[in-house]
């Protein structure tokens, strides 16, 4: 009982602490080019415990001159032809690095590709595309892809916003569309650093939008996350669907525009209304007093 008893403490005494799982952490997939110089830094690689980080290469590789740093401390470490999948056993720790050397088998020019391996505490690189020179054809090929996907991803929003495909849906019909303008406040606000610069409400049978330019006076970026519609009369709140932006947030000195959307409405034209906009943390609000809608 006693040896028994010491073996438990010992268990207990060097058990890991708790990791954050793979599926707490954002999985990405990257193309990366290698340094053309010394001078450059050298590309992080980011690994976490339980997740499978494979690199695949655009040329054969040395299979037995691979070194790792620290490489016991890797479940698995596979070398194919083009391919090295990495599976740390356990999270690195903060401010940890640990060295990569991976040569190529063809004599070709870098003879070698150099990486550092660190955890990052909410992503990890699942698939990662590493291209011997930044302007080789693969690497051609990859980016022409990109922007193609990207392209298409922008003309098949183009086409789901555009107005032939609001009046398909069912959002326009003869009583068109009828718009009001917001002026801006007679005075900045000074709580949270921020003004309406002017704006327009828009209303629709089937939709209601307030679209306006908003400033940001403060020293630290802004990004509203929450609208709150209020009728200035009766008290009640409209239900809102989204708050949106071309940009993710409004930075210091900066003007973007926030459009907020709502539910069909049902509230006679003209209705006033208190718009409240606030960030995530909700110590920075932009109240607007009087929006008609």
């Amino acid at each position: 009982m006693p040896r028994l008893a010491a073996l438990l403490v010992l268990l207990l005494g060097t058990a890991a602490p708790a990791q954050p799982s793979p599926a707490s952490r954002e999985r990405q997939e990257r193309r990366i080019s290698l340094p053309d110089s010394a001078a450059e830094p050298v590309p992080e690689l980011y690994v976490a415990a339980g997740a499978l980080t494979v690199l695949a290469f655009d040329a054969p590789l040395d299979r037995a001159s691979v070194e790792l740093e620290g490489r016991e401390r890797f479940r698995l470490v596979d070398v194919g032809e083009r391919i090295l999948a990495l599976e740390p056993a356990a999270d690195l720790g903060p401010g940890e690095r640990l060295g990569l050397r991976v040569r190529y088998s063809d004599g070709a020019r870098p003879v070698q590709a150099v990486f550092v391996l660190v955890t990052h505490p909410s992503e990890f690189d699942a698939r990662i595309q590493v291209f011997r020179r930044a302007q080789s054809i693969p690497a051609l090929q990859a980016e022409l892809a990109a922007v193609r996907a990207e392209l298409a991803a922008l003309r098949a929003r183009g086409d789901t916003s555009s107005p032939a495909a609001l009046a398909l849906a069912g959002l326009l019909d003869d009583k068109g569309v009828s718009a009001t303008r917001i002026e801006s406040p007679l005075k900045k606000e000074t709580q949270s650093a921020l003004s309406v610069e002017g704006g327009v409400s828009l209303r629709a049978t089937a939709w209601a939008v307030v679209s306006m330019k908003v400033k940001n006076y403060g020293k630290t970026p802004w990004p509203p996350t929450e609208a709150r519609l209020t009728s200035s009369t009766a008290g009640v709140r409209v239900p809102v669907l989204g708050v949106r932006m071309k940009q993710p947030q409004i930075g210091p000195g900066e003007v973007g525009t926030v459009v907020v959307e709502t539910e069909k409405p049902d509230w006679p034209v003209g209705t006033l209304f208190r718009l409240e906009l606030v960030d995530a943390t909700g110590a920075r609000p932009l109240l607007v007093p009087r929006v008609a809608l």
